[in-house]
């Protein structure tokens, strides 16, 4: 009996430490989580999330917008990055909105457009 009592006590011991213990995440889940990201400009005319998806990996991406873009839907964020939409081409003229990925569907209006994006991670 105080053999089976020891054997049920180490057990609960070693099944405790396991359960605890840090467990490593495959390279593939840590790349999952820095993107990818993914966000919906539509021209004017267009409904919010109804024009062109954009698809954005790593630590980020820019482009221009042709034709110019008046909404914007972030439809899946990494966290820690944001998107910077800006007047000009190739990342030039004002920055009329910056989102944070906890913008994540909600829709956003321009009363102008944009030309062109950035979009950064940290």
């Amino acid at each position: 009996m105080k053999l089976s009592s020891t054997l049920i006590v180490l057990t609960s011991i070693c099944s405790s430490l396991i359960l605890g213990a840090p467990v490593a995440e495959p390279a593939g889940e840590l790349v999952t989580r820095n993107g990818p990201t993914a966000f919906n400009v539509s021209p004017k005319g267009v409904s919010c999330g109804s024009g062109t998806t954009i698809y954005c990996s790593g630590s980020g991406c820019k482009g221009n917008f042709s034709p110019a873009q008046d909404t914007i839907v972030i439809t899946e964020a990494a966290g820690n990055c944001h998107v910077s939409l800006y007047t000009g081409e190739n990342q030039s003229g004002t920055i009329t909105e910056r989102l944070d990925t906890d913008t994540t569907g909600t829709c956003v209006t321009t009363s102008g457009s944009w030309l062109s994006y950035g979009f950064y991670c940290s």
